[in-house]
């Protein structure tokens, strides 16, 4: 066993920690296979073994997205980045009101998304727009994967209008799936997720550092993973877990 699943095999008590030290996140080592190039990007193993083609998900991927979308979709088009913004689909999804720019480290995936918005292939945390450029940023489950968290958060600030509003995804590794199922909760499963953050860290995170909290989501009983059999899942704690309620926390927040 090592050093990586050493800690997550101690989920629940890692995540504790936060209540006790009032940090934010804690930080654990990248597994093995831990890029963001072709391999990620395109054919996978996903937790529960499928073999997926993410080049082939656009629409199933804008359908998990539908609330986000809408939210966007109700704003006055102006300047928006997506924050790691993979192969594009999301930024494909925004009519032409928008202007549209995307950050992202696979230059493979950078190259895809280049037909919806002018993407630039740099660390989040080393950002090159300038102070108050953009009306909206969506961070969608990127957070999770910095190593420094509060740099990356420092430059969505920076880049956001004041009143500009953020769009932050990212999972709950202390939800009632991460207590039952440990090392075996599907999100800490991906090699490439090294900062964990629990509900009342990220609410304290964004209220600490900038940002009003308008609403925070917990997407399931919407989604495609609320079925019979995912729900009879939650009954056999040895194996991966399944999808379920308070995995995914979307954070809908206004500069200040």
């Amino acid at each position: 066993m090592n050093e990586r699943e050493a800690l997550v095999a101690r989920l629940p008590e890692l995540m504790r920690s936060l209540y006790e030290t009032g940090a934010y996140f804690v930080s654990i080592p990248p597994g093995g296979d831990s890029q963001f190039e072709e391999g990620y990007w395109h054919e996978i193993v996903d937790p529960d073994g499928n073999r997926r083609d993410r080049l082939a998900e656009r629409e199933q991927s804008l359908r998990d997205l539908e609330a986000e979308l809408a939210f966007i979709r109700s704003l006055p088009p102006g300047t928006i980045l997506d924050a790691g913004c993979g192969l594009g689909w999301f930024l494909s999804a925004l009519d032409d009101g928008w202007k549209r720019y995307g950050l992202e480290l696979s230059h493979f995936a950078a190259e895809h998304a280049r037909q919806f918005a002018d993407v630039r292939t740099v660390r989040l945390e080393d950002c090159p727009f300038p102070e108050e450029f953009f009306d909206v940023v969506f961070c969608h489950h990127v957070i999770e994967h910095l190593p420094d968290p509060l740099r990356g958060l420092e430059q969505l600030r920076r880049i956001l209008k004041v009143g500009g509003r953020l769009v932050l995804g990212t999972p709950d590794f202390d939800s009632g799936a991460a207590r039952r199922y440990r090392g075996d909760y599907r999100l800490v499963r991906d090699p490439t997720h090294i900062s964990l953050f629990s509900n009342d860290s990220l609410h304290r995170f964004l209220r600490d550092n900038g940002f009003h909290i308008d609403y925070v989501d917990y997407p399931f009983f919407d989604t495609r993973h609320f079925t019979k059999e995912t729900l009879l899942r939650l009954f056999d704690a040895q194996t991966t877990s399944p999808a379920f309620y308070g995995n995914f926390m979307t954070f809908y927040c206004t500069r200040i």
